[in-house]
């Protein structure tokens, strides 16, 4: 169990008397004082997203699974404001749009605004390159953390 010690000041506004406050009690050896820090909120860990599957040059039917991945931040759906989460769009064969800008709702730009962590993609025989984008909840970018490394993947 952690103890604190909290200690108070004096704010004089005005006047203050010329007097020293008598010298604090000697912490008992028995008893360890642990003593306040004062520190700005601990930094976030960073963030990651990448794809889980498939693999990086996997050879894939015309169907197949893709399984989201994130770590040290949140999923919500699309219209939910809740800091520090978002929802997944896999790109395919495109780039990214800058961070703070809305990702398109067209064929290649897939949105997940439900909240899913994995899908199946239908896709033509030929080479892809998918990416995994995590937006806010307004379907804007968040930053390039939150931007995949691309998965080349072949369907046959």
């Amino acid at each position: 169990m952690r103890s604190f010690v909290v200690v108070c000041g004096l704010v004089c506004l005005g006047a203050c008397a010329d007097t020293a406050p008598p010298p604090a009690e000697p912490a008992s050896p028995a008893a360890p004082v642990s003593t306040p820090s004062v520190s700005a909120a601990e930094p976030q860990p960073t963030p990651e997203i990448f794809i889980r599957e498939p693999a990086d040059g996997a050879t894939v039917g015309t169907t197949f699974p893709v399984v989201f991945g994130l770590r040290n931040y949140g999923v919500a759906p699309a219209g939910v404001n809740i800091s520090r989460t978002g929802h997944f769009h896999v790109l395919i064969g495109v780039q990214p749009p800058a961070p703070g800008v809305l990702i398109p709702i067209d064929s290649v730009h897939r949105h997940f605004g439900a909240g899913q962590i994995e899908t199946a993609l239908t896709l033509a025989p030929g080479q892809y390159t998918l990416r995994l984008v995590l937006a806010d909840y307004e379907h804007k970018v968040i930053g390039p953390e939150l931007i995949s490394a691309p998965v080349r993947v072949t369907v046959r």
